[in-house]
């Protein structure tokens, strides 16, 4: 026996239009395609294709145009049988041995990367010996001693909803336009920072954080998506950028 929603694809491809739950139903019946012992086939119908559009989302075959009335996902793909259905299923998980301090040593070293690859001006990145000054990254513009002190957050995920959540020492942080912090995301889905990271000049946020535990930590509350009551947003540039991001910072100095 088909599904309902099996049916009502078929049906709806080869309409080539929205239809009617009921409508859908009808064909179905009069076909002869749908059996079933209920007696309301097409609250059935209907049902089975709300509940598919709502949990599946974009990725349903489905969409509504109107009250009960449904046609095909124009951006839906339909997976083919086999391996290649398989990939589309897999989920990307970094491995559990991975330490808290290899994390961080990875965003670091993207960063470090995208300040060397990007810029209207030539930058070189050096990694301390010892961070204990909470100096991730040197940053030196080339044939010139302007030199700009990167302090890394990163946090690892694949829930792009997820508000990013970061603490600093306030020890850690001068108050000087020579260092600045930058918070980024690793999205362990696509493999990679995020597109966007928050680079904050060190007297803003000394100015802007939490202060906890009386004043001895400092805390960092972001959403990934831009609102206007975020205050770190205007902080919120394209990865790309962070070479410019720091010339222009080296600017101040």
């Amino acid at each position: 026996m088909n599904s309902f929603k099996e049916l009502a694809y078929q049906i709806l491809k080869e309409a080539d239009k929205p239809l009617h739950s009921k409508e859908i139903t009808k064909i179905a019946l009069d076909h002869g395609w749908l059996k079933t012992a209920g007696k309301t086939p097409e609250a059935t119908m209907n049902a089975q294709l709300v509940v598919d559009i709502n949990s599946k989302k974009d990725k349903s075959r489905f969409i509504k145009t109107a009250p009960s009335t449904f046609g095909l996902n124009p951006d839906f793909i339909e997976p083919q049988k086999g391996k290649v259905a398989e990939k589309e299923e897999k989920k990307y998980t970094i491995s559990k041995n991975v330490s808290s301090k290899q994390k961080g040593d990875i965003a670091e070293a993207r960063i470090a990367e995208l300040v060397t690859l990007y810029g209207d001006t030539t930058l070189s990145c050096y990694k301390p010996i010892s961070d204990d000054e909470g100096i991730d990254l040197i940053v030196k513009r080339k044939e010139s001693l302007k030199t700009m002190y990167i302090q890394i957050k990163s946090r690892f995920g694949d829930n792009p909803d997820d508000i990013f959540t970061a603490t600093v020492k306030a020890s850690s942080v001068v108050d000087r336009y020579s260092m600045a912090l930058i918070f980024c995301f690793f999205d362990t889905e696509k493999g990679d920072l995020w597109d966007y990271v928050w680079f904050v000049p060190a007297p803003d946020f000394l100015k802007m954080s939490n202060k906890l535990m009386s004043g001895k930590m400092l805390g960092f509350v972001a959403g990934r998506k831009r609102k206007e009551s975020n205050k770190w947003d205007e902080y919120l540039i394209d990865k790309r950028d962070l070479a410019n991001g720091t010339l222009q910072q080296m600017e101040r100095l």
